[in-house]
């Protein structure tokens, strides 16, 4: 009996993808919350903000209510998704490379909402920050959260 050399090949192949897949997940991590705590959260905003709440999906808002009314939001996105996001070109939304986090950064600006996404090894994730009307100042207030959960993130 002669067995197929294609079939061999996927064969072998497919636990290799499989374990690269997993490990690729792996490396998010199941509660976004637990990246940044709410006093590097408050730092970065200037604001006290409350204990973050883990929605879906993989996704941790903290909330600042006084003086102003301020949301800082992390989002972990699927594997795959920062080679899409980089050769995606929508109208009106300018794209601009940031050096100083993760393996790769940019912010997509829309008007004034800035918001940041990070790769770090074969994680991406995003930190966008509400109620905070000056585009420049958003940033300020990401980066640093970004580098914080870029530096629990293996390469």
């Amino acid at each position: 009996m002669q067995v197929n050399r294609s079939v061999v090949i996927v064969v072998l192949a497919f636990p290799l993808l499989a374990i690269s897949v997993r490990a690729a997940a792996a490396q998010v991590p199941s509660n976004p919350c637990t990246q940044a705590t709410p006093a590097q959260v408050s730092t970065a905003l200037g604001e006290t903000v409350t204990a973050g709440k883990q929605g879906p999906p993989m996704t941790c808002t903290w909330e600042a209510n006084v003086p102003k009314h301020e949301i800082v939001t992390l989002m972990f996105s699927p594997p795959g998704d920062w080679d899409t996001r980089k050769a995606s070109q929508h109208p009106g939304i300018t794209e601009a490379a940031v050096s100083g986090v993760g393996d790769d950064a940019i912010t997509l600006t829309l008007g004034n909402l800035v918001t940041l996404f990070v790769k770090k090894g074969g994680v991406t994730f995003m930190v966008r920050v509400y109620g905070v009307p000056d585009a420049t100042r958003q940033l300020a207030i990401e980066k640093p959260i970004a580098q914080v959960v870029a530096g629990h993130l293996t390469a």
